[in-house]
């Protein structure tokens, strides 16, 4: 009786370690995947914000008067082909309303020149889906002056 005693508690004690195993290999995994999914955010808020830059000076290098309109949309992809950026200017903020825009739905007339050539951008920022297995897209409107 007291062989068979012993062994339904190795039994029960193999039993433990093994639940103890699974429970602490199931952590490591969740604890990498919600590592990588964290660059990956992290890295493409890093891209937004690259691109709100960069869109910010290809408004301040349009010449608005000589095109007779308003830039609409900006397409930005990085360098390694791992995120884009699509950026619309929802709002242009003029004096007056002199952009030089023809589209008037994009322009608001202001009467004081202190926040004149403010732009309304909205920023969507997604990964490429062929290098990774999780989509990531990241939206922002932000009020800028270029």
């Amino acid at each position: 009786m007291k062989k068979a005693f012993g062994l339904i508690s190795a039994l029960i004690v193999m039993l433990l370690v093994s639940t103890l195993l699974v429970a602490v290999a199931k952590f490591a995994f969740v604890s990498a995947k919600h590592t990588s999914d964290t660059y990956l955010i992290e890295r493409g808020e890093l891209f937004m914000q690259s691109a709100i830059e960069n869109a910010l000076l290809a408004i301040e290098g349009y010449d608005r008067k000589k095109n007779g309109n308003c830039l609409k949309y900006i397409h930005f992809t990085d360098s390694d082909k791992k995120f884009e950026a699509n950026v619309t200017v929802l709002r242009y903020y003029c004096y007056n309303g002199d952009c030089g825009c023809s589209d008037a739905s994009l322009v608001k007339s202001i009467e004081t020149p202190f926040s004149d050539g403010y732009v309304v951008l909205k920023i969507v920022v997604e990964n490429n889906l062929s290098i990774f297995k999780k989509r990531i897209r990241l939206e922002k409107i932000t009020l800028q002056r270029p």
